[in-house]
């Protein structure tokens, strides 16, 4: 766990950095380093609260040579919430076109965790988002090149915490992460009803998950997914997934990875194309100039499939009428064009030059 690292902060000083924002203490001057040099940690003292925190800060690749304003994805249970995130990005842009955001966990460092109090609504969750959007917000704001898309992730305790923020501060982030509440998910749809019961739109992309083994939280997930998309929200956007075979604590990795996946990784949206229509695809395909490899392209079972030699098939998914992908690599896209009366395929992986196949029958 991150907290086994950390180092003590070294001088005490005060940090004014906006008008009107609660004044608070960053005891250091720099923050610490990690190993990882795409790492960093403060220890910051908040006036809001009244006690220290540890903010961690993981750098995107490329910040330190580029200009780019970054998205900043923040994190409750930051002591170990952070290796996991750091990890599920690495992974997910192997396989997806993914934007890249500034990772910030809020923890405790060395000192006694408090996430029973501060990630409670019922006790210190109101406080405890107050210190978020009046003392971290514009902290980070004022260090960092971010732009304004922020978001919010929280596991079990975290979770009911998101959910709370979700319908108490509308407004205060992009996107809210809701893993694994606490209660069973009991809370959440009469949050939303009291919400509704003054408000008709809620600006907000979800994302809800959990393991399947919590049967309870899951049903209430997927209850709360249909009462809201019956509320109609021009603004929301809204996605569950259920981790299979998994309980409280086995899914907490799975399930950061797919929000993380529904909030900056590129999926396409399959759209269903008649085989009859997939027909012109068929044929036996070369690569321009190279007469050595043939690619057959067939239809069964209504989808369209792509073979080499003795390789298996991959399908060919559609997500416009001559626009396809592939499930096991959405980084890599397909498209057909005619010339002269002839088809040829480019297939174009991410950041590659395409490469043109010619159909010759």
């Amino acid at each position: 766990m991150l907290k086994q690292t950390l180092k003590p902060g070294i001088i005490l000083f005060a940090f004014v950095f906006f008008a009107n924002i609660v004044t608070a203490q960053v005891k250091s001057t720099s923050p610490t380093p990690f190993t990882d040099k795409d790492m960093v940690q403060w220890d910051y003292s908040s006036k809001v609260i009244g006690e220290d925190y540890t903010i961690y800060v993981h750098f995107p690749p490329g910040y330190d040579t580029t200009k780019t304003k970054y998205p900043v994805l923040y994190m409750t249970d930051g002591d170990w919430n952070m290796t996991v995130a750091m990890n599920c990005f690495n992974m997910l842009r192997q396989d997806y076109e993914t934007t890249e955001a500034l990772i910030v966990g809020i923890g405790y460092g060395s000192r006694p965790n408090q996430r029973s109090r501060d990630l409670n609504p019922a006790t210190g969750g109101p406080k405890f988002i107050s210190f978020i959007e009046q003392e971290v917000i514009p902290f980070i704001q004022s260090k960092y090149r971010v732009n304004d898309n922020k978001a919010l992730y929280g596991y079990s305790y975290g979770g009911m915490f998101t959910t709370m923020v979700l319908f108490d501060h509308p407004n205060l982030f992009n996107m809210i992460f809701i893993g694994a509440p606490g209660n069973g998910g009991s809370e959440l749809i009469p949050s939303a009803k009291k919400y509704f019961a003054n408000n008709h739109d809620l600006n907000c992309r979800v994302f809800l998950g959990v393991g399947s083994f919590e049967h309870t939280t899951a049903k209430n997930i997927e209850d709360f997914k249909e009462y809201m998309e019956n509320q109609h929200c021009k603004g929301l956007d809204i996605a569950t997934a259920i981790t299979p075979n998994a309980g409280h604590g086995a899914a907490l990795a799975q399930v950061m990875q797919n929000a993380i996946a529904f909030a900056y990784c590129k999926k396409h949206k399959e759209i269903a194309i008649p085989a009859k229509d997939l027909q012109q695809y068929t044929g036996t395909y070369i690569i321009a100039g190279d007469t050595k490899d043939k690619f057959k392209l067939y239809v069964a079972d209504n989808k369209l499939h792509f073979s080499n030699n003795d390789n298996p098939p991959i399908t060919l998914v559609p997500f416009a009428k001559d626009s396809f992908f592939m499930h096991e690599n959405e980084r890599d896209e397909v498209f057909f064009h005619t010339e002269a009366g002839k088809m040829y395929i480019l297939y174009s992986p991410l950041h590659e030059k395409p490469t043109r196949l010619d159909k010759v029958n």
